[in-house]
């Protein structure tokens, strides 16, 4: 992959004004993008490392293979947004709304989800370890291969979820008979 172009804030909010809706492998990293309103904005594979995108408005926006770590989303709406392989780990996503989004194969680890609407979302295969999801609601999110073990899920939502071949916070197992195993055992 091709060293990342670093763009400002203004470059970014003035090609966008212009109608320019995707962007690949741009550095974005430490920058404060603090309430945008930028929906259907395309990030692939770019890096947006220690940026603060809280209450950020971003219904529809794509971040695949992007790095988000340690990044701010606090409050930000990101409904039907796909994270395809992302990486937030260590990111805060505290009251966002997440519901209907892809994040398969993201890594949340260490991530603050703390009353997160995730409801309907997609989280296959996606790395929850030590991620706080205290009070989020998690209802009718597909979680099949996701790894919890160690996240905390303190009233969590998680009515009608996909757990399957998921590894929950205690280190068990959910099987396809739904029952719940020891990591490592048959």
């Amino acid at each position: 992959m091709p060293p990342a172009t670093r763009f400002s804030v203004t470059d970014l909010l003035e090609r966008y004004k212009q109608g320019q809706f995707q962007f690949e492998q741009l550095n974005l990293r430490y920058l404060s993008l603090k309430g945008v309103k930028l929906p259907f904005i395309e990030l692939i594979e770019c890096d947006l490392q220690g940026s603060n995108l809280s209450g950020a408005f971003l219904p529809g926006a794509v971040f695949i293979r992007t790095g988000l770590r340690q990044c701010r989303l606090n409050r930000a709406n990101l409904i039907g947004a796909d994270f395809l392989r992302a990486d937030l780990s260590g990111a805060q996503l505290n009251r966002v709304m997440l519901s209907g989004a892809k994040l398969t194969g993201s890594n949340l680890s260490e991530a603050k989800l703390l009353e997160t609407a995730l409801n309907g979302s997609d989280l296959r295969g996606a790395i929850l370890k030590r991620a706080n999801l205290r009070g989020a609601n998690l209802s009718y999110a597909n979680l099949q291969g996701a790894d919890l073990r160690g996240a905390d899920i303190t009233d969590t939502d998680l009515t009608g979820a996909n757990l399957l071949g998921t590894l929950m916070p205690d280190a068990t197992y959910v099987d396809y008979g739904f029952d719940l195993l020891m990591a490592g055992t048959e």
